[in-house]
């Protein structure tokens, strides 16, 4: 767990998605494996998807490749604020009111 930076629970939650069956050794490969589930979890995937990227490696180009497709999507979202927010200061900055 501390090489992982993480709790005992958090642990055993990406023990559990990485290995159905119940292990009770863990070596550095397995870590790995965690470790793997751990990033998997940060990029947004849920446990179904996780457990199938773990489980069946012919899915895993998909399952990435989707859930970057979702994250571009949410980023050219938010550009498009970022965008709205541009113009307006650029507006305000324009009619001179801004202090």
């Amino acid at each position: 767990m501390k090489k992982l930076n993480i709790s005992q629970n958090e642990a055993l939650l990406y023990l559990k998605m990485a290995f159905p069956s119940d292990k009770e050794v863990y070596d550095d490969e397995d870590m790995g494996k965690v470790a793997m589930v751990m990033t998997l979890k940060r990029l947004g995937l849920d446990y179904d998807k996780i457990s199938c990227f773990m489980e069946c490696p012919c899915a895993r180009m998909t399952l990435l490749n989707q859930q970057r497709i979702l994250l571009l999507d949410k980023l050219h979202d938010q550009q498009k604020l970022l965008d709205e927010i541009d113009y307006l200061i650029h507006d305000l900055k324009g009619r001179n009111m801004v202090k």
